[in-house]
Order: structure tokens, then C-alpha cells, then sequence
């Protein structure tokens, strides 16, 4: 219980201190800036730089979304990713949920993708209004940071009332490690759907110019890599560094294991209900504003 109201704690607080200004910056200044250059700038040169260019696009629009609001809960899934193994857990297993926690990545944006495609230059220009933008971001995210919250509380039994209720074939299905990966995948793809940040905004104008669904389905996944990239490194590296250690602790302690996956649920829940749900859309709880720290 105690590590719950923590983690719910902590959650609230990165969301009311949060300085989206200084995070957006960094990755269209320094990230993307030193990539490809000013992306509002290029946003409107498909004509000059054809299809090849939205590659490094597309790599840079993910690469400089990695520290937004709308991304760095991603961070709060790497612990139940890495620890996503059972008893009979090894170096192997965790790499297929790596494998399951990518494609679940490159479902979404890919779907997504088809459907930037075929917007064309005029319809995505009413698409990427900072309103519209920030309308969707705050629906898609509060409704992912709820999906957390109540997968942080089944996951610490406060729901076992309800859980016991469904068969038993549907909740071995859901507890199977690498359905956990394709669900944090699922949720990582919609990120994408949701971003309003100016970067990728330019990014969809670039790709909805061609009107083409399958060009945007292509680049969009592209995007997705440039978005996890960095988690995927840190997962490797962990995965290379404490994988005996975590199978050893997933072993002797599964709960701890299941702890520390829980607190990431709950405080990446949270941070985006609160932050999504309240800060952005009704400036409730803005605190690093409120006190002059930005």
C-alpha cells in the first residue's frame, strides 16, 4: 500500500513540476537541429527532397520525441520490460519481449501511418492545429495513463474481487510475460498517435504531402525505431549487464520483480492523468510555473 500512494506521489509531482518548454527545445534545437536542421523550415520540402529525406526525418522526429512529455513514460515500462521473465527466465525470454514489445511499437505507427498518408498537404494542415494537436494528446493520454493505473492495480491485487470473476484461459493469457511486452508496445505505438509536439508535426506534414498510405505506413514505423531507440539500448544493456542477476531475483523474489514493475505502472499512470488529464488541458496543478521555476 505504501509504495502505491509513493508511487502516485511521485507520479503527480514530475507532472506538476514538468518543463515542457526546456524538453521541446532540446529535441528540436539540439536533437533534431543537429540532424537534419530546422524542421519547420523543411516540413514543406518534399518537392525539393523527395521520399529519401523523410527517412532522416522520420529517424529524427522519434530520436527528438525520446524526453517529451508524451514519451518519457515510456521510461516507466523498462523495468516490467526487463523484468518481464518468470521463473524459468533467461536472456533469451527477455529478448523476445524486446522482439514482441518492438512490433507491438510498429503495429500502431504503422496503422497510424496509413492513415497520415492519405491526408495531402491541405488536410493535415487542419490536422496539425496546435488545438486539435493537444485535444487528441490529452484524450489519448489520459485514457493510456488510466490503462496503467488499473493495470498497477491488478497488478498489486487490489482488483482480485473482480480478476477472480474471468476464466482462467483469458487471465493466464494476459499474465504471459510477452503479452505483457505486446501490451507495453500496443501503449508505446499510441504515443505516437497522441504527440502534438512541434517536431512531429512538421514530420506528418513532410510524409501526409506524398498521399500516400503505404509511404506514410513505411515512415511512420521509422519514426516508431527513432521513438524507442533509446530505450532499446538501455534495455540491452541492462538485459547484457544484470541478466543473470535478474533472472536470479526473478527466481528467489518474483515479488520484488512484480514491485518494481507495479511502481513504474502507477507512477507512469499518474504522471499522465495528471499531467494529460488536468495540467494540460485546465492548467490544474502547474505547479513549476505556479512557483516561477520556468
Amino acid at each position: 500500500m505504501a509504495w502505491t500512494f509513493l508511487a502516485l506521489a511521485i507520479g503527480i509531482l514530475i507532472a506538476g513540476f514538468w518543463n515542457y518548454k526546456a524538453v521541446d527545445d532540446f529535441g528540436r534545437d539540439v536533437v533534431a537541429g543537429n540532424i537534419i536542421g530546422n524542421t519547420s523550415t523543411l516540413a514543406g520540402t518534399f518537392g525539393e527532397n523527395g521520399f529519401g529525406f523523410d527517412i532522416l526525418f522520420a529517424l529524427a522526429a522519434g530520436l527528438a520525441a525520446t524526453f517529451t512529455a508524451c514519451n518519457c513514460v515510456m521510461f516507466a515500462m523498462l523495468p516490467g520490460l526487463t523484468c518481464s521473465t518468470d521463473r524459468s527466465s533467461s536472456r533469451k525470454t527477455a529478448l523476445r519481449a524486446l522482439g514482441v514489445f518492438s512490433l507491438g511499437v510498429l503495429a500502431v505507427t504503422a496503422i497510424y501511418g496509413l492513415y497520415v498518408g492519405s491526408l495531402g498537404p491541405d488536410a493535415v494542415q487542419a490536422y496539425n492545429e496546435r488545438q486539435v494537436r493537444l485535444s487528441q494528446a490529452s484524450n489519448i493520454f489520459t485514457i493510456l495513463g488510466l490503462f496503467m493505473l488499473v493495470w498497477g492495480a491488478i497488478s498489486s491485487g487490489f482488483l482480485n474481487t473482480i480478476v477472480s470473476r474471468i476464466p482462467s484461459n483469458i487471465r493466464s493469457f494476459f499474465a504471459n510475460p510477452l503479452t505483457k511486452a505486446g501490451l507495453m508496445g500496443l501503449q508505446v505505438g499510441f504515443f505516437a498517435v497522441g504527440r502534438p509536439f512541434g517536431v512531429f508535426r512538421d514530420f506528418l506534414t513532410y510524409a501526409a504531402t506524398t498521399r500516400n498510405p503505404l509511404y506514410g505506413a513505411l515512415m511512420m514505423s521509422i519514426q516508431g525505431i527513432g521513438q524507442i531507440a533509446l530505450m532499446v539500448i538501455l534495455f540491452l544493456v541492462v538485459i547484457s549487464v544484470f541478466g543473470k542477476r535478474l533472472a536470479r531475483l526473478s527466481s528467489e523474489k518474483p515479488h520484488q520483480v512484480e514491485l518494481i514493475s507495479v511502481v513504474s505502472l502507477l507512477l507512469g499512470g499518474a504522471y499522465f492523468v495528471f499531467y494529460w488529464g488536468m495540467a494540460v488541458p485546465y492548467g490544474i496543478g502547474r505547479w513549476g510555473e505556479i512557483f516561477g521555476l520556468y
